[in-house]
């Protein structure tokens, strides 16, 4: 990394600093394997299939394709690991999570948004707010909405499908869930 950004290196956005620190935080090893194998492996999942579906660069693809196979690889630990462990779960165990589930999923898809590297390079409070503003009329509308709305799709999908399987996805966090802008139908 040094050799590439002459040593320049920028701290992880709020909440994906917080995510981390929490999965690196806590000894119960199945949140660390839902917000890992579950939450981020499907996000990861549904970009890079998406990229390899959608790119026009056959290298990618091919880049992506093996990216793929291995983020698959570590999602199915998860998907493997997780039913029987909820399953046996105390009401309190089982709470939490459901629990931290809703919370992963809400700090992986909320924006997130480099505020120190825009800082370093010179940028003030205005600009940066200029900035924000243009990103997001352009996540609302341009070229990239069918992108956005097909990944968002499969993202949703798998985050339901998954979070089913597991048996984490309960009555009781539902609303939770849909209050983040996914569709329980997926």
């Amino acid at each position: 990394m040094t050799l590439r950004l002459d040593g320049e290196t920028y701290p992880l956005a709020g909440n994906v600093r917080e995510i981390f620190d929490t999965l690196l935080g806590t000894s119960a090893w199945y949140l660390k394997t839902i917000g890992l194998q579950l939450v981020a492996e499907t996000f990861a999942v549904s970009l890079f299939r998406m990229l390899a579906e959608s790119s026009k660069d056959a290298i990618l693809r091919q880049v992506c394709r093996r990216i793929l196979q291995d983020e698959a690889r570590h999602m199915g630990f998860g998907m493997l690991s997780l039913p029987a462990v909820v399953a046996e779960a105390s009401s309190a165990e089982r709470r939490e999570m459901e629990d931290f589930a809703v919370w992963a999923l809400n700090r992986t898809l909320r924006g997130i948004f480099p505020l120190a590297a825009y800082e370093d390079m010179g940028f003030d409070r205005g600009d940066i707010e200029e900035i924000k503003h243009l990103r997001r009329e352009r996540a609302a509308g341009g070229d990239e909405t069918a992108f956005r709305k097909y990944f968002r799709r499969d993202l949703h999908a798998g985050l339901v499908r998954n979070l089913r399987k597991v048996g984490v996805l309960t009555p009781r966090i539902e609303p939770d869930i849909a209050a983040l802008g996914i569709s329980l139908a997926a």
